[in-house]
């Protein structure tokens, strides 16, 4: 979803030859609400962000701050989403904000007089993750907050599950990880003068992600089958599994609408922009205007029920030779990182 936080309404053609170029005043460009929306049998899971979609020119993002935003269900259910940072929406504290499979959800945002809704959508019976497994790979990956790629050795982490045969199943992933860092701050380097000014705090931290996947799959060459080693995350040995990694792998069993949304979104991530690609999809969401029909709304909301398996992994458990992670500065400066050490550690 990530893709769809900022929006490029228009492309500049700038061919050469006898094509005239095509002018673009990037002043007149409008901006649209982007909705990025979750709600699950998982409370953890759930949340709302609201965006703004910007010109390609802005270099700052846009969130909406003061909306109001709730999911309701057919069967009388009202969860409040409260505001909490960056366009983030959490469900209000105490509040037992989970879905029922079987119920229908929808998902309401008010901004001023506008209100926005999404299509009612069912929530799916999940379907259970049988074991998880692993095997040494290497794979291009960029690192969060990165935009190069690099060939790196590392985890791929496959899923077992069976299929039930009584109806299409679509499913898609997503992940949370805990794991442990250790850095190096005396080797830490200046950066105005070049010289080495060693620090002497800290080493060892633990770091709390996310991490983002697009993968979907359909069950029509699988249904009623016993699913074995599905590929679903690659995880580099680099700085994720330096020392430990507590991985909780989620499997959504979703609608076939949000199966093909982040089916096109994951095409058009992996597509290498040579002649060869398909040419882009145009991206549907499920979110309209009650206000105003003609006013384009992007984003979606997904609605899944979800089982979840915990697995932890031990650096020393890795049968491969791999370098240590190199991070010459005080652990604490990196991203969401924290000395305390988390429960159940």
């Amino acid at each position: 979803m990530r893709m769809l936080r900022r929006l490029l309404p228009f492309v500049l053609l700038l061919l050469m030859g006898c094509i005239d170029q095509v002018d673009t005043d990037l002043s007149t460009q409008r901006k649209h609400l982007v909705v990025e929306g979750y709600f699950t049998n998982e409370a953890s899971l759930n949340y709302v962000r609201l965006s703004y979609s910007q010109p390609h020119s802005s270099p700052y993002n846009e969130f909406e701050e003061k909306a109001v935003v709730t999911v309701t269900s057919e069967e009388g259910e009202w969860h409040m989403f409260l505001y909490d940072r960056q366009g983030y929406y959490f469900p209000a504290p105490g509040s037992q904000a989970i879905g029922t499979p079987g119920r229908i959800y929808t998902l309401n945002i008010t901004v001023g007089d506008q209100l926005y809704q999404s299509k009612p959508v069912v929530m799916r019976e999940p379907i259970a993750i049988d074991d998880v497994q692993f095997e040494v790979a290497e794979q291009t990956f960029a690192f969060p907050g990165e935009r190069e790629k690099q060939l790196l050795p590392g985890y791929n982490v496959l899923v077992d599950y069976t299929d039930p045969a009584e109806e299409k199943n679509f499913l898609r992933w997503s992940f949370h990880t805990q794991y442990e860092v250790n850095t190096q701050p005396w080797d830490y380097i200046h950066p105005f003068t070049g010289l080495p000014a060693p620090k002497e705090c800290c080493v060892q931290c633990f770091l709390d992600e996310r991490l983002e996947q697009l993968k979907v799959i359909d069950d029509r060459l699988s249904n009623g089958k016993k699913v074995l080693r599905q590929n679903v995350l690659f995880m580099p040995f680099e700085k994720y599994l330096g020392v430990k990694n507590k991985l909780t792998v989620y499997q959504h069993s979703i609608s076939e609408e949000a199966y093909n949304f982040f089916r096109i979104l994951e095409q058009q991530k992996l597509a290498t922009g040579t002649v060869f690609d398909p040419p882009p999809a145009e991206v549907k969401g499920n979110i309209t205007s009650v206000n105003n029909e003609n006013e384009q709304v992007i984003g979606f909301f997904d609605v899944s029920g979800v089982s979840a398996r915990q697995v932890v992994i031990l650096r020393n458990d890795i049968d491969y030779p791999v370098a240590p992670f190199r991070y010459p500065d005080d652990c604490r400066v990196m991203k969401n990182a924290t000395m305390a050490i988390p429960e159940g550690w």
